[in-house]
């Protein structure tokens, strides 16, 4: 069985069991939460155990504000939102338009929309 790793790193994904179950196959840990407590949980677990990725499902990092901005200016773990079952809901992508805009001091990543 491969597994997904970048040397030395540990990857797990935080969110529903069900939609994320897949990923375990490439050697990434799976935590279930429902809600913002049991996700909040789960990435202090995953923090304490070393884990350097750990992506939250869109939805339940929404709710993570104080938590996510606790760990946002260290270089790890790196917290990642990502779209779960019920799609994207913007938010990875425009906090990634954010921190673009702020690197190169444009907003590049703009739709053209006014």
């Amino acid at each position: 069985m491969s597994k997904l790793t970048i040397v030395g790193t540990r990857i797990a994904i935080v969110g529903k069991r069900d939609v994320y179950l897949g990923f375990k196959a490439l050697g990434v840990t799976v935590r279930d939460a429902r809600t913002p407590q049991a996700a909040e949980r789960a990435v202090l677990d995953l923090v304490s155990q070393g884990f350097s990725i750990i992506f939250v499902s869109e939805g339940l990092a929404r709710e993570l504000g104080p938590l996510l901005e606790r760990f946002r200016k260290q270089p790890t773990p790196a917290i990642v939102m990502i779209p779960d079952n019920m799609g994207s809901l913007g938010i990875a992508r425009e906090r990634i338009r954010k921190l673009v805009e702020r690197a190169v001091g444009i907003d590049i990543l703009s739709r053209g929309e006014r």
